[in-house]
């Protein structure tokens, strides 16, 4: 007789059925292949039950309900033929797929029914499941309770599998209610748990909820860290989860990466979602709304969101959902109140009876919503509650106004940085409405502090900048408090305390292989790119997403990193007006305050203070931009009256105040220190007329101000470095007619001013001159660039230098340019360089003419070899172009910034 073949099927090598449904999660598409054998070939009731059942369950992680709910509903249908114990192990998936797609009652029924059929030894796994469930429902107490039988149960029984989930569960209770420390510990016991058993895919779960907590205590480059790492993992197991795009947008969104957050809410919603997963994306994009000042589209949003958690009697996110609804209602009544833009909206008009009307519907949600959160011990309680003070102060009700903000700043000395500051902002909303300057000082210092508590681990500049967004209330209401009180000192003083503050701390230096060797890929594309010879329309394509990844790669890098022990982000240093009064000696102080809309001007000269109200900001920053577009004309050879352009501009920026402040410079040609707000930052300051014949430098800050003065004042004359890039119009005459005025200079010619070796000469320089063409990027400007032999040198390279130059003129188009990162903080070439320790930098504002730069340049350097300043070279350059328009228009498109 011939033998029987051998059945070689999965299904067959699969006895231990068991062991399918762990495997469901662990390796779904192998799970899922074995189950599907089974399901066509086996007639065991049994190992069908378990089979529908690990089908059920990769369907539900998959986010194919329909047939998540197919499977479940046979396997129970099988498992009735078997045992009660088979049957509440399935009902128990069926809950929570029931529960996933909506149909939360039938989720609980079917809960219910499996406590009753399931033995007491299996109990524990079943108290998790339901644990999780009702987590999603926000019935933290329920929740804590279950899952805490299925741990400790789960132990007794020596199941480190259900245990590990269900200390994984719970860690999410924990962080719920705010008890990071217990979530910590359980995250990374069910971490060390899972991972000891091979559940690559729950391990990695365990290590998302490490990064959860990480946010939530208020580490954002450890958060950022691991949730990076979190998303390696999924996608080396092929997952993809819909948790983790809600948790790493809301942590971008903490970190004022507004743009990133709405691209992942934007890929995660193209895919197939779960309705509860739809349901918390749609909330993160009112999120990403409210943060951009989009009141409407918040508005939409967050009230699709309420629809959706109601229909799944998601109580607690039901009420973040309202939170954020009533929310984008008041900053469409308060437009000035947005953080992270500066394009304000216009508040819609109403009649004096509309708005009442609309006041106190508003005020009937908040108290709802209040009472809803007291009851389920929610945290977002603090910001609600300052949200129904708002309300109520605009309702008229003052003592109502008084109760929610007193009770929203019982939270200011406790919690983690930024939820401090949220009671601290109540506490300065409380002092506002009783018109206490000094306790609503006292408030805003702290609130700062707190902010800058939160600022002082991140070692990242764009991040440092954007986190000023979490303190610019503070910075608003302090101002306006001084404008009403009419004190200069006092208004000086909060103009300067929250400016350019990202710049304040030490430089953070990478050390990472992995992002120099991305640095310069990135160096490589980008010249491939710009290089017509280079160019293969096929590989056009391939190349600019390439550029992107690798952009985007850096950027997370960087992101990652964490703050210097030694950097400082208490009070800046220099906020001493008496200090600054004897540091400026005859120089005379201007500093701009922008106070919602209106421009305000400070001047500190000879020890006196004096406050000027200009005018509109909106009409300054409209001239400016049409100066930089008339020097732009001027540049390309185009004929402008730069003389109109210059008073208009001057009109706009100083108003009426124009002819006082000239009588006070001309006493003695008085060198000038003009700090402006982040948007004027990059105006063309020595085309004003005032400005025109006196040593003027342009600060982000009086503290930037400071700092780079007394780091020219510590540090001696330096070598000289020339550099000069590749395709200018003028060759090597620019950098080769400077070489008599600096005999010991080095030189690089184009064709050997590779990045590194251009670094190698700036680092430690006194003073360097790069000529090359420039780029600035608004959307991304750490990567503005300057085109050097093999690629663009970025604000990524220079941070590799560990002595910048003490002065650094960079002879290129647009090098000056800075993106305004709300109105405290703009990020650029120039900027960066400061932060680092440059003490001075020429660079111009607009792309400049070739050759008329080689006339500018030679008149700066004629002063700069002399040992003069910057400040002072720039001053003889367009004191020189008096009379030649192409000249004179070239001058004035640089700036001298620094000390």
């Amino acid at each position: 007789m011939r033998s029987a073949r051998p059945d070689t099927s999965r299904s067959a090598q699969f006895a231990e059925v068991d062991t399918l449904l762990p495997l469901a999660i662990s390796q779904p598409g192998e799970a899922l292949a074995i189950a599907t054998e089974i399901i066509e070939s086996d007639p065991d009731p049994r190992r069908l039950s378990i089979a529908h059942q690990a089908a059920a369950i990769v369907e539900r992680d998959r986010g194919r309900l329909e047939d998540a709910l197919t499977h479940g509903q046979r396997a129970l249908r099988f498992a009735r033929r078997v045992d009660e114990e088979r049957q509440g192990d399935v009902l128990a998936t069926l809950g929570t797929v029931l529960f996933l797609a909506g149909r939360t009652p039938d989720a609980l029924r079917r809960f219910e029914q499996a406590v009753r059929l399931t033995p007491t030894k299996h109990l524990p796994r079943l108290f998790h499941r339901r644990g999780a469930m009702l987590l999603s429902l926000s019935r933290y107490t329920e929740a804590l309770e279950d899952l805490g039988r299925a741990v400790g149960g789960s132990h007794r029984q020596g199941d480190m599998l259900w245990e590990g989930r269900a200390l994984n569960a719970r860690s999410m209770v924990h962080l719920a209610l705010g008890d990071v420390d217990a979530a910590e510990a359980d995250a990374a016991r069910a971490e060390e748990l899972l991972t000891s058993l091979g559940q690559d895919f729950e391990a990695a779960q365990a290590l998302h909820n490490r990064a959860l907590a990480a946010h939530q205590r208020g580490d954002l480059p450890r958060a950022l860290e691991l949730l990076d790492q979190v998303t390696e993992r999924y996608a080396a197991l092929g997952h993809v989860s819909p948790e983790l795009y809600v948790d790493h947008g809301q942590a971008m969104l903490t970190a004022g990466l507004i743009d990133e957050a709405e691209a992942l809410c934007a890929a995660a919603l193209d895919r197939e979602l779960t309705p509860v997963h739809q349901a918390e994306l749609v909330l993160l994009l009112a999120v990403v709304a409210l943060a951009r000042g989009d009141a409407a589209a918040a508005e939409a949003r967050a009230n699709e969101a309420v629809g959706l958690f109601r229909a799944q009697l998601r109580t607690g996110w039901v009420d973040r959902a309202r939170l954020l609804h009533l929310r984008a209602e008041h900053l469409a009544d308060h437009p000035e109140l947005q953080a992270w833009t500066l394009d304000v909206r216009e508040a819609p008009e109403r009649s004096a009876r509309a708005r009442a009307a609309r006041n106190r519907r508003l005020l009937r949600e908040a108290d709802d919503l209040v009472s809803s959160m007291r009851a389920t011990g929610s945290l977002d309680l603090p910001v609600t509650l300052v949200l129904h003070g708002r309300i109520a102060a605009d309702a008229g009700l003052a003592d109502v106004a008084r109760s929610s903000l007193t009770a929203s700043a019982a939270s200011r000395r406790s919690g983690p940085p930024l939820s401090r500051a949220s009671g601290w902002l109540a506490a300065a909303l409380l002092a506002d409405q009783d018109e206490d300057r000094r306790a609503l000082y006292a408030a805003c210092r702290q609130g700062l502090d707190a902010v800058d508590e939160h600022r002082a681990i991140l070692g990242d500049l764009e991040l440092r900048a954007l986190a000023s967004g979490h303190g610019i209330e503070f910075a608003r209401l302090a101002v306006s408090s001084a404008v009403r009180a009419g004190r200069p000192r006092d208004l000086w003083w909060w103009a300067e305390r929250w400016r350019a503050a990202a710049l304040n701390a030490t430089i953070t230096r990478p050390d990472d292989p992995n992002l120099g060797r991305a640095i310069a890929a990135l160096r490589d594309v980008t010249r491939r790119l710009d290089t017509p010879a280079d160019q293969d329309d096929a590989a056009l394509p391939g190349l600019r997403a390439e550029r992107t990844r690798l952009e985007s790669s850096i950027r997370r890098a960087h992101h990652r990193m964490r703050a210097n022990p030694d950097s400082d982000f208490g009070r800046p240093l220099g906020l001493n007006l008496p200090t600054v009064i004897d540091e400026l000696g005859r120089a005379v102080l201007m500093t701009f305050v922008n106070d919602r809309g209106t421009l305000h001007l400070i001047t500190v000269c000879d020890g006196r203070v004096r406050h000027h109200e200009i005018g509109s900001r909106e009409a300054a920053d409209r001239e400016a931009e049409f100066a930089r577009f008339a020097l732009r004309r001027a540049a390309s050879g185009r004929v402008v009256d730069l003389g109109a352009t210059a008073e208009r501009l001057e009109s706009a920026i100083l108003g009426r105040h124009a002819k006082t402040l000239r009588r006070l410079v001309r006493e003695g040609d008085r060198p000038m220190v003009v700090v402006p707000p982040a948007e004027l930052l990059t105006a063309p300051w020595g085309l004003l007329p005032l400005l025109a014949q006196v040593p003027l430098t342009v600060s982000p800050s009086v503290t930037q101000w400071l700092k780079a003065r007394r780091a020219r004042c510590d540090s001696g004359p330096g070598r000289v470095a020339l550099i000069t890039g590749p395709d200018l119009s003028t060759r090597e005459a620019e950098v080769t007619s400077l070489s008599p005025v600096h005999l010991d200079a080095r030189m690089l010619p184009a064709e050997k001013a590779t990045v590194s070796a251009a670094l190698q000469i700036l680092d430690g320089a006194g003073l360097a001159h790069i000529a090359a063409h420039g780029t600035f990027r608004a959307d991304a400007p750490l990567f503005s660039s300057l085109q050097l032999a093999d690629g663009p040198l970025t604000v990524h390279d220079l941070e590799q230098l560990r002595h910048p130059p003490r002065s650094i003129i960079l002879s290129a188009c647009d090098s000056g340019g800075a993106a305004p990162i709300g109105p405290y903080e703009a990020l650029g070439l120039v900027s960066a360089l400061l932060g680092m320790g440059t003490s001075d930098v020429l660079a111009s504002v607009v792309p400049v003419n070739d050759h008329a730069t080689l006339d500018v340049m030679a008149d700066v350097h004629a002063v700069a070899g002399r040992g003069g300043t910057l400040a002072e070279g720039w001053l003889a350059a367009r004191t020189a172009a008096q009379g030649d328009d192409l000249r004179a228009a070239t001058a004035a498109s640089f700036n001298a910034w620094g000390g």
